[in-house]
C-alpha cells in the first residue's frame, strides 16, 4: 500500500475503536442502523476511496480497501458490513460500459462520498426466488419499475440503488435487462425497514420495493439479455487485473469475518486471564480450586486452535488480495484460487467462533459482554454467505480438472 493508504487505514481503525465499538452494543440490541458511523466514514473519504481519480476518487487499491473493513469489522460487524455493499456496488458499476448515469453516479461517489446499496436476493423471510426481483416496462420517455428484493445492506445509508430489471419483449422472445440506479428518494421506491436478522442487525439489510418507479429512459441502460450473457461469459474466460479484481467484494466479505475472528479472540484472550475456578462458595475439595482459566491445559489447547486459524486466514488473505494483479493461466485456476482462500476463511470463521463459545463458557456469553454480539455476527456470515461444504466440493472438482463456477453473495 502507498503512505496515504497506510494512513487512511490508521485512522480508520481508531475511528472504529474509540467510536464505533461503544456504540454497537446499542445499534445490535435496537436493530438500528448507525448513521453516525457513515458520517464519520465519509468525513475521512472512505466511501470514495476506490473509485477511479478520473471519476474524482483516489483509486485505493485492493488491499487498502480490505485492511479498512478488516479494521471496522473488529469493531462493529455491521458498519464493515454495510460498507462492503457500497464498495461492492461501486466495483460492480465501475465494470459497465460507460453511459450518463453511469459516470455521474460514480462521479458523485468519488468526488462527495455518496453511498450505494443493491438489493440482489430473496426478499427477507421469503424462500421463492422466482417471486423475487425486479420487472421494468418503458413508457414513452421513462422506464417503469415494479417488484421487490432483500438484503440491500446500507439502504438507509444509501444515496442510490441498484437495480436489474428484466423487460418483458413478448411470448417467444427472451427480455431485455433494464440497469438502474435511481436515487432512493424515488416516488415509488420504498426501503420496507423489515431487516431483522440473528447477527448483523445493524446492516440495514432491507427488502426495496418499487411500485411503478417511473425513470427517465435516458438515465436507464437497456440491453438484451443475450448480449449481456455473452460479456459475462467473455469477462469469465479471461484472466486479466480488470476481471480478477471483481472478486474484491468477496474477499471484503472474507475481511469483515477476519475482524470479527481477531475481535472473538482477543476477547477470549483477556477472558481466560481473568476467568477464575468453576463453582460459587467455599471450597470444600481442594481439587476443585483449579485457579485461572489460562492455566488449564484445555483452553490453551483451545487457543492454539484459533491462533492458527485466525493467522493462516490473515496470511492467505492478503496474498490472494495481492494476487488480484498478479496473473492466472486460466480463469479456472483464478476460481480454484478463490474459492481455496474463500473456503479456508470460512473454515477460521466456523472454528474461532467455536473455540471461543467452548473456551470461555457460558459466563462469557451475556448481554453486557461483547462476546456475545460478536458470536452472533460471525455465525450470521455461516448463515448469509457461502457454504462451507459446497466451497470443498469446488475444490475437489477443480483437483480432478472439472470445470467450476465461484458463485456467491458478491456475483459470480
Amino acid at each position: 500500500m502507498e503512505k496515504w493508504e497506510q494512513d487512511l487505514v490508521d485512522k480508520v481503525r481508531t475511528l472504529a475503536r474509540e467510536k464505533f465499538a461503544p456504540r454497537a452494543a446499542q445499534h445490535d440490541r435496537e436493530g438500528s442502523f448507525a448513521p453516525e458511523n457513515v458520517a464519520e466514514l465519509k468525513a475521512l473519504g472512505v466511501p470514495g476511496m476506490a473509485i477511479d481519480p478520473a471519476l474524482g476518487g483516489r483509486g485505493a487499491s485492493p488491499e487498502c480497501w480490505l485492511r479498512i473493513i478488516e479494521a471496522i469489522a473488529y469493531s462493529d460487524g455491521s458498519t464493515a458490513v454495510a460498507l462492503n455493499m457500497h464498495l461492492l456496488i461501486a466495483g460492480f458499476i465501475g465494470t459497465f460500459p460507460p453511459f450518463p448515469r453511469r459516470n455521474a453516479v460514480l462521479e458523485d461517489v468519488g468526488k462527495n462520498n455518496a453511498l450505494l446499496c443493491g438489493a440482489g436476493s430473496v426478499p427477507s423471510g421469503e424462500v421463492d426466488a422466482r417471486t423475487a426481483g425486479f420487472s421494468a416496462r418503458e413508457d414513452g420517455d421513462e422506464v417503469v419499475v415494479n417488484g421487490r428484493a432483500g438484503f440491500a445492506s446500507m439502504s438507509e445509508g444509501a444515496t442510490y440503488t441498484l437495480i436489474g430489471a428484466s423487460v418483458d419483449r413478448g411470448e417467444g422472445n427472451e427480455p431485455d435487462i433494464a440497469i438502474a440506479l435511481p436515487s432512493m428518494d424515488t416516488p415509488g421506491l420504498r426501503i420496507m425497514h423489515n431487516w431483522d436478522g440473528m447477527g448483523l442487525r445493524a446492516t440495514a439489510s432491507h427488502d426495496i420495493v418499487a411500485e411503478n418507479a417511473r425513470l427517465p429512459k435516458s438515465e436507464v441502460m437497456i440491453v438484451p439479455a443475450a448480449m449481456l450473457r455473452m460479456v459475462r461469459q467473455a469477462q469469465a474466460s479471461v484472466t486479466n487485473p480488470a476481471t480478477q479484481r471483481q472478486a474484491q467484494g468477496a474477499l471484503g466479505i472474507c475481511a469483515i469475518w477476519l475482524g470479527l475472528a481477531q475481535a472473538a479472540f482477543d476477547f477470549t484472550l483477556e477472558y481466560v486471564r481473568e476467568r477464575h475456578g468453576y463453582l460459587a462458595g467455599p471450597a470444600i475439595d481442594p481439587a476443585l480450586s483449579v485457579g485461572f482459566r489460562a492455566d488449564q491445559a484445555w483452553a490453551q489447547f483451545g487457543i492454539g486452535d484459533m491462533d492458527h486459524w485466525l493467522e493462516t486466514g490473515r496470511v492467505l488473505l492478503y496474498e490472494s488480495v495481492r494476487q488480484l494483479d498478479g496473473e492466472f493461466a486460466t480463469s479456472q485456476a483464478f476460481a480454484r484460487s478463490l474459492s481455496r482462500t474463500v473456503y479456508h476463511l470460512r473454515r477460521m470463521s466456523e472454528e474461532v467462533s467455536q473455540g471461543a463459545m467452548k473456551v470461555c463458557g457460558a459466563h462469557a456469553y451475556v448481554r453486557s459482554k461483547p462476546l456475545e454480539r460478536i458470536f452472533r455476527d460471525m455465525v450470521g456470515g455461516n448463515v448469509m454467505a457461502w457454504k462451507t461444504d459446497e466451497l470443498q466440493l469446488s475444490l475437489g472438482r477443480a483437483a480432478l480438472g472439472m470445470p467450476i463456477t465461484f458463485v456467491g453473495p458478491a456475483g459470480t
